[in-house]
């Protein structure tokens, strides 16, 4: 082979793979451009779907503020301006224009109406973290402008239970605070829901209405009304493992005191270092005890709605009486229970016993409890509950039943047969019949006070001495 044919295939050879490299580079060049072609296709159809969420939330946000803030009259106003405003245009009919433009002027006169009340502080505090049932309480509110701009006069709303207290808000300046007196009515016992707190922003024809919570719901404890009750010491007892009283007695647990030794007295409580220390022939000094009583007061209120033939006004003489003893017997440092019938549910009520203690640790815990104790069907009768009271107390030296007017003498009687026979039991009856007398009374062998109204106990307990 000669020179000139090698040299020819040899550029024939370099000429293919500068072809084919040519080829394989803008395969790779249509491929690379393909790929970067979908990820921009991709990077736009993220973004256009981000876009799109968002408006629909936008929407979604404003129409929810459109149907809270246009009330029937403003759609009125609304349909009237985009329909017959128009067609009164169009038509050349005066009377819907007229009453298209005037809807028109009343939505644009309302919307600067809506401006403000987020700026606003509210103060509402009880003057106790509490009310009373049937009296009222004072609990005025102050509102703060909190912007730097006047706010516009508004609305104040309170939810009170059921109702809805208004209370106009003047013109505030900047930083001004004004109070608004108010005043709770009474209320029944239980738990009150007070608020939320609202301010109001309306038009004077009220098309537009806009409400802004400034303050969440919360729940008031209306307590039973109670009496202060005079102190006593029915229902203590002898006990060396009680607790300590100012009573001194010879012998005992708690040293108190020693004294000169006279006849009659137990030789083994001389005390002969005080006696030593004296240093007189024939002169002996004795110890001196602090008694010891045990005090567990268990108090027993009945739930059974047959037990109170007056109804609930009588239980709630009952409920108040309970609250009484027990803010007394806390008081006064007693060991003291109060104890009611569990509900018992249909099904198991003739094989269920249940008892449900309420809390005692304070006296405003005890109240809280008996703000939500309502009568009941599914409660035991009085005597199984004090079956039960007796059963898990046994250290009690005194028990209080508190009930209504339904129970007979003979009933009272089997109440008190199961509890034990040497503590003090004492029967508190509210009895809300128009011919009934508040009285201390004895039935067979039994001790009962009947109230009328709470105001009887003081008394009527003042001359008990169990």
């Amino acid at each position: 082979m000669s020179s000139n044919e090698t040299r020819t295939k040899g550029k024939a050879k370099a000429a293919s793979s500068t072809a084919d490299a040519s080829h394989t580079q803008n395969s790779t060049t249509f491929a690379s451009g393909s790929e970067s072609g979908t990820v921009r296709v991709s990077f736009a159809m993220e973004k256009f779907r981000g876009y799109l969420t968002f408006g629909l939330e936008k929407l979604g946000v404003a129409r929810t503020w459109v149907f809270e803030t246009v009330t029937k009259l403003g759609w009125i106003s609304v349909v009237f301006a985009l329909l017959w405003l128009p067609l009164g245009v169009w038509f050349g009919w005066p009377e819907f224009y007229l009453l298209g433009s005037v809807s028109s002027i009343i939505i644009l006169i309302a919307i600067p109406f809506l401006f403000g009340g987020k700026n606003y502080l509210i103060g509402f505090k009880l003057p106790d973290d509490h009310l009373v049932a049937g009296e009222s309480s004072a609990a005025p509110i102050s509102v703060t402008n909190t912007n730097s701009r006047l706010e516009l006069p508004g609305v104040l709303e309170v939810q009170i239970g059921d109702g809805l207290e208004e209370f106009p808000i003047p013109l505030l300046r900047g930083g001004e605070t004004k109070v608004l007196p108010f005043e709770l009515s009474p209320q029944p016992r239980g738990i009150l829901k007070v608020g939320p707190i609202t301010t109001v922003r309306t038009d004077p024809v009220g098309a537009l209405r806009k409400e802004t919570k400034l303050l969440d719901a919360m729940d008031v404890h209306v307590y039973p009304q109670t009496r202060v009750l005079p102190p006593t010491v029915i229902g203590y007892m002898r006990d060396l493992e009680g607790n300590p009283t100012l009573t001194v007695v010879e012998a005992d647990m708690t040293f108190h005191s020693i004294r000169e030794y006279v006849a009659g007295d137990n030789p083994k409580h001389i005390h002969w270092k005080a006696t030593a220390k004296i240093g007189k022939p024939g002169k002996f000094l004795v110890r001196q005890y602090a008694e010891s009583r045990r005090s567990r007061m268990v108090i027993i209120l009945a739930l059974n709605p047959n037990e109170y033939l007056a109804g609930s006004e009588e239980f709630e003489v009952a409920i108040s009486a309970v609250g009484s003893l027990g803010a007394r017997a806390i008081m006064d440092s007693r060991s003291v229970s109060v104890v009611v019938s569990e509900e018992i549910p249909k099904l198991a009520k003739t094989r269920m016993r249940a008892i449900k203690d309420l809390r005692v640790q304070t006296r405003k815990r005890l109240l809280e409890d008996l703000c939500v104790v309502n009568p009941s069907e599914q409660t035991m009768p009085l005597k199984d509950v004090c079956r039960l009271a007796a059963a898990k107390y046994q250290d009690m030296s005194l028990a209080i039943i508190v009930t209504g007017s339904g129970l007979t003498a003979r009933q009272l009687q089997e109440a008190r047969s199961t509890l034990p026979n040497n503590i003090g039991v004492a029967f508190v009856t509210a009895d809300g019949r128009p011919d009934a007398k508040p009285k201390f009374f004895k039935a067979n062998t039994i001790d009962v006070l009947n109230i009328q109204e709470i105001q009887d106990l003081p008394g009527l307990l003042g001359r008990y001495r169990g």
